[in-house]
């Protein structure tokens, strides 16, 4: 059980250079630690759930609602100009007061322990394909590779 500041303290540098099978170098770090960084965002957007706790702003919309798909909502800054409606997936906020424009949502995991393991999982394996693919051009960084997003699909939480 640890608290989470940035993405490296739920995926660390040792971890991911273990199961990548690598040696104590150094020269590779920064680059395993940008992939750690990526890989993490990549699967927060793919699944909607948020691994490090951050701050959003969601601005209502013409009928005056907004619909949050992020997962955990931990709480919302404003308290009062809305109304709560909190769905199985989603929570929708409905102005009450036109003068309140927007809210300001904390998402995302406090604790290393609430994540499921298979995201760990999906984000180790999504760097081994950037790491090793990289050498072969075979992969394409920046992308969620095609096996992980199988390993994520029951996970997703929306299909756009």
């Amino acid at each position: 059980m640890s608290a989470i500041t940035d993405y490296i303290d739920w995926v660390t540098l040792a971890e991911a250079k273990t199961y990548l099978r690598l040696d104590t170098q150094n020269e590779t770090d920064l680059e395993i630690t940008v992939m750690i960084n990526a890989a993490c965002e990549l699967v927060e957007n793919y699944t909607q759930y948020y691994f490090k706790p951050q701050s959003k702003t969601y601005i209502f919309n013409y009928k005056g609602v907004i619909r949050i798909y992020a997962s955990p909502i931990t709480s919302i800054t404003e308290t009062e100009g809305f109304t709560t409606d909190v769905q199985q997936l989603y929570s929708n906020y409905c102005q009450t007061d036109t003068t309140v424009l927007s809210l300001e949502a904390n998402i995302g995991y406090s604790d290393t322990d609430q994540i499921k393991d298979i995201f760990k999982y999906a984000v180790l394996e999504t760097v081994k394909l950037w790491f090793y693919g990289s050498e072969s051009e075979t992969v394409m960084k920046g992308y969620i590779p095609s096996s992980v997003m199988s390993i994520l699909a029951n996970e997703r939480r929306f299909i756009f």
